[in-house]
């Protein structure tokens, strides 16, 4: 044990993590606005120029989808950490997920039914603006657990990070037995196998019902390899490797202003144009380490970003209503119909929605707290009255 303490990572702070899921929030919120123009009033974004023949504003739309991986490789890492050298608390873990996505449900699924239950279409996609024409326990029900996400599609990602923090023992059972090489090739092997292997096994027919089993589909047939990245992120600190990345650039003056854009740039071509997302295991550990470099030289930004990454969980939950589900919200962050404007626009209303939220369960608390303390003082006077 003590010669795993020497190699845990500690390039990234609590602070820094948060600093990273900032970065990552915003990718989600750009993905969602600028990538489907079908889901959002006035559709196409218009772009200044194309890249690879991809007008800008779709290119950088599908890049920012690298939130998804972002946020399991950041999640595997924070767990690992946490985690380290203690029994796991998985209890405590989905408590925290799940009361996080009530707090968000309790309030923005009502304000649906009540507000916007019968929107005229401001949209192309029907599946946008008739989220909430009619009300289903069943299916309220279903997506309160999570099993469905039929009030707010990307809600998906809830019940794939669960299966990520129910299975963590096993993965580090697997990372403390072996060492970085061994680690970075059973990610390497678990990736190939959620985003080639168990899709395709679906199909074979001797096996059966597989291919219709909701757990198996939610669970291991993964559009890309989200379950890797939590792994890889466990194995990055269990092994140092971001440490040691960091140091091995500095040594050979990689960073810099100008190389930590240029990382940017190469990383986006690349998984863009050439790999794919199948390498987001590796590009996401490159791209921690130059945007830090990056961030460490701007500081306000640096703060900006840490801001938003405190917001990062409530902000992802939010900001689809503001962006797609409900008319009004919708109309304002795209009034101006450009593509900059309409995101900060939507970074803003998300970002402060998520501040009053946290302010009205904070509320609901003291209330709570004041109610008991009537009661209980009730019950002392009862009982001082009888005596």
């Amino acid at each position: 044990m003590q010669n795993i303490s020497k190699e845990i990572d500690n390039f990234l702070t609590p602070d820094d993590t948060k600093i990273m899921k900032g970065i990552a929030i915003i990718c989600m919120l750009l993905h969602h606005l600028w990538f489907f123009p079908n889901r959002i009033p006035g559709g196409v974004f218009p772009s200044l120029f194309n890249i690879f023949n991809i007008p800008s504003v779709s290119y950088f739309g599908i890049f920012g989808k690298i939130c998804v991986p972002m946020f399991f490789f950041f999640g595997g890492y924070g767990v690992y950490k946490s985690s380290f050298g203690k029994p796991y608390d998985i209890v405590g873990r989905l408590k925290r997920l799940y009361f996080a996505y009530w707090k968000v449900f309790l309030v923005f699924v009502p304000i649906g039914f009540l507000f916007f239950s019968s929107q005229t279409p401001y949209c192309t996609d029907p599946f946008i603006y008739t989220r909430f024409n009619n009300f289903a326990l069943r299916e309220f029900f279903s997506n309160f657990i999570g099993f469905t996400s039929t009030y707010n599609r990307e809600w998906w990602f809830l019940i794939s990070y669960v299966f990520a923090l129910v299975t963590f023992p096993f993965v580090r059972l697997i990372i403390d037995r072996h060492s970085a090489r061994v680690n970075i090739f059973i990610a390497i092997l678990v990736s190939l196998m959620f985003a080639h292997i168990f899709p395709g096994l679906k199909r074979v027919e001797a096996l059966g019902i597989l291919g219709n089993s909701h757990m198996y589909l939610r669970f291991f047939c993964q559009i890309a390899p989200y379950a890797a990245c939590f792994w890889m992120g466990a194995v990055v600190a269990r092994n140092g490797l971001l440490d040691r990345l960091n140091n091995s650039a500095k040594q050979h003056r990689l960073l810099s202003p100008l190389t930590d854009i240029a990382i940017w740039c190469l990383v986006i071509i690349m998984r863009q144009n050439e790999v794919g997302d199948i390498f987001d295991i590796f590009f996401i550990p490159v791209l921690t380490v130059a945007t830090m470099d990056l961030l460490g030289r701007i500081k306000f930004l640096k703060k900006g970003v840490w801001y938003i990454g405190r917001q990062s969980t409530s902000m992802w939950l939010i900001h689809s209503f503001f962006c797609y589900y409900f008319g009004l919200p919708a109309k304002i962050v795209t009034v101006t119909g450009l593509a900059i404007p309409s995101l900060v626009t939507l970074i803003v209303m998300t970002y402060v929605a998520s501040i009053l939220l946290g302010y009205f369960w904070k509320g609901v608390g003291i209330l709570f707290q004041k109610g008991n303390s009537i009661k209980i003082s009730f019950k002392r006077s009862g009982v001082s009255s009888e005596k």
